[in-house]
């Protein structure tokens, strides 16, 4: 009996732990975002992506608020989903990237109070940067399972920057979905000016856009494909 319980516990132990927890399996589609932080009517989800990640809070003993834990940094590799079954981070095969970004250039001191999450897409180099969240699950009575002292919060962001031209100039929201661990840490462990702590987590972002963009997607992918096919033929 004892042995029973004993892997019975294991099991849970490893599921809270797990990058997927059992009613948190498979991607999310457009359905699965609740209308708190759903993007504006008309706009449509065009891609989602895994992320793996690290975010990094530094101690400021002097400091309230969210700057007592500062996330001075949040960095992830992000994954392809479309057409793949988990696991996703596999090595080799990310397809971008998100870091935080000082990205205005008129408050370029240490610790800018604003920074821009920004993901980068290697296919082909284009970006976007979003800035607050429009909307999160922090505060949505009985969702005690996101935005608590464990996981990250699910949040809305709209694109705030972008390169002016490729796959996520189109981009206009962001969602970030099914958000686990890199929480805060507990206010009262800050003690020592500068420490840090590295928080993993995992999340996946959905990308959206408008039906203007999803117009210039198709065009693109045609010409990107009609130069891959060329540049095929002459290999």
């Amino acid at each position: 009996m004892l042995a029973v319980v004993l892997f019975a516990f294991a099991v849970f132990v490893s599921c809270l732990h797990a990058d997927f927890v059992p009613e948190l399996k498979g991607v999310p589609s457009a359905a699965d975002v609740k209308e708190r932080i759903a993007p504006p009517e008309g706009h449509k989800l065009y891609d989602v992506w895994y992320a793996k990640g690290n975010r990094i809070y530094q101690c400021n003993p002097e400091k309230t608020g969210f700057q007592h834990w500062y996330n001075v940094q949040t960095h992830a590799f992000l994954y392809p989903t479309n057409g793949r079954e988990a696991p996703f981070d596999i090595d080799g095969q990310e397809i971008g990237q998100i870091a935080a970004m000082p990205l205005n250039q008129t408050a370029q001191m240490a610790n800018p109070i604003e920074t821009y999450p920004t993901i980068y897409y290697y296919p082909d180099g284009s970006w976007v940067a979003s800035g607050h969240p429009v909307s999160t699950t922090t505060k949505e009575e009985g969702r005690a399972e996101r935005g608590d002292t464990v996981n990250l919060d699910d949040h809305l962001d709209d694109a705030r920057f972008s390169s002016t031209d490729g796959y996520l100039s189109h981009a206009k929201y962001i969602v970030r979905l099914q958000s686990l661990n890199g929480a805060v840490p507990a206010a009262d462990t800050c003690i020592t000016k500068g420490e840090t702590v590295n928080k993993p987590f995992t999340a996946y972002y959905m990308v959206y856009t408008d039906n203007d963009g999803m117009s210039r997607l198709k065009e693109e992918k045609d010409a990107w494909d009609a130069l891959a096919a060329r540049h095929d033929a002459n290999a």
